[in-house]
């Protein structure tokens, strides 16, 4: 069959979709990927076909910060990106999607299930964090309202009325996409953030159940598979990282991720200074290149960019932002984490990272060296976080991860064949 995939967001966003991409190429199928053109490179990097995908994302840090503020951030990502790009996105997954038997999307393509209709085949959601589910049963910290996550032992009714609320508030972000609907001839439709983001055909919601249980209220089409590991390919920085592994104890690693790297250049000289506090070995992965340090240290290696599926199984513990393919990484690796999460799905994952006990959470305020170090000290002198970690580890296993969504994909086919 051939299948179109599309995603937005960071390479965290991306990897999950040429995780499923690669693998269904290696059942046979036909496979497009679209994405930002920032990431052209990522996707044929792979071997997949490439299909450009606006918005772009904007790679200014002032830009970046802005919509990574916690409290507002969601909605001017939505509001002033996804949203008003509506068209753009529209015509580019039409492009994507023509000829093709099946579209599966990330999070924020909200046209998704027009063009879907429009060509006449099926579509499915991939949901990679569990705060795309807004649960009442299993309540998320929400990044626009921490608040409210202390009174979860309340009962879900809480939440239930926080939910309400931002019903009533998704739709006037979503002002414009009501518009276009209706410029194209169509009702006004279900709230997009909420309802209609999720098909009728299948939601995906990759990661272990484990990390979060399955709940009566996420949608009836849902199937839960485990987290999707993407096998980057060799880069010409491996040798380097290889080389410093190789000369000595297992380092701590410094990452923001591809996204708020950009934007946040204290948090790497602070970490240079908690590695010689903490007299530790180092990898500091520190983005696009555009961020330096302005010293060196020969117990500290700083790159821009590194495959965590290689560094991480020989490292001691990893400091990150808490987006979901990091934790799915750290938790593969069976090391323990210290979690500095800013905006989005990062302060759930950060929660639930803490209740496996495979991690310290510090506040995005409080990125000084004194402080990171005081909580890398907690989880790398205590063995249980370790410990915990590495039960994490033995439940993993990333084949028949692969396997459910792609059976599930040709299921889904041959339904639409017979009927």
């Amino acid at each position: 069959m051939r299948m179109a995939l599309a995603s937005f967001g960071s390479l965290g966003d991306l990897h999950p979709i040429l995780a499923i991409a690669v693998a269904a190429q290696a059942r046979g199928h036909d496979v497009a990927v679209a994405a930002s053109p920032n990431y052209e490179d990522n996707v044929r990097r792979a071997g997949v076909e490439f299909y450009p995908l606006r918005p772009a994302i904007p790679w200014d840090p002032i830009r970046l910060a802005y919509y990574f503020d916690m409290r507002r951030g969601p909605e001017r990502l939505l509001r002033e990106v996804a949203f008003a790009e509506l068209p753009n996105t529209h015509a580019d997954l039409r492009s994507l999607a023509k000829g093709s038997d099946l579209l599966v999307v990330g999070e924020l393509l909200y046209t998704a299930p027009i063009v879907a209709e429009e060509i006449g085949i099926p579509w499915m959601n991939v949901v990679l964090a569990p705060t795309s589910f807004l649960s009442a049963s299993d309540p998320c910290v929400l990044a626009p309202a921490p608040f409210l996550y202390p009174f979860r032992h309340l009962g879900k009714w809480i939440h239930q009325l926080a939910y309400m609320a931002g019903r009533i508030q998704g739709r006037l972000w979503a002002k414009e996409f009501f518009a276009f609907r209706r410029r194209l001839g169509l009702p006004a439709g279900p709230n997009p953030i909420f309802d209609s983001k999720h098909s009728p055909y299948g939601t995906l919601a990759m990661f272990p159940s484990f990390f979060a249980k399955a709940q009566t209220d996420w949608p009836s089409s849902t199937l839960q598979t485990g987290f999707p590991y993407f096998e980057q390919p060799s880069l010409p920085v491996d040798r380097v990282v290889a080389d410093f592994l190789g000369s000595g104890e297992p380092p701590v690693v410094f990452t923001l991720g591809s996204i708020v790297a950009h934007f946040e250049p204290d948090f790497y000289r602070e970490a240079f200074d908690a590695a010689i506090r903490l007299q530790r070995r180092a990898i500091l992965l520190t983005g696009s290149g555009a961020i330096r340090i302005g010293r060196s240290n020969p117990k500290i290696l700083e790159v821009d960019y590194a495959r965590l599926h290689e560094i991480l199984p020989r490292s001691a513990a990893v400091v990150h932002a808490g987006g979901i393919g990091t934790c799915g990484e750290a938790l593969r690796a069976g090391i323990p984490s210290v979690i500095i999460p800013f905006s989005f799905d990062q302060p759930d994952n950060a929660q639930r990272m803490k209740r496996l006990g495979v991690a310290e959470i510090l506040s995005r305020r409080s990125i000084k060296a004194t402080a990171i170090a005081i909580k890398l000290e907690r989880v790398l002198r205590d063995p249980s976080y370790t410990l915990l970690a590495r039960n994490c580890a033995n439940q993993i296993n990333a084949a028949p991860t692969m396997d459910l969504v792609l059976d599930k994909m040709e299921s889904l086919r041959a339904s639409v064949e017979y009927h």
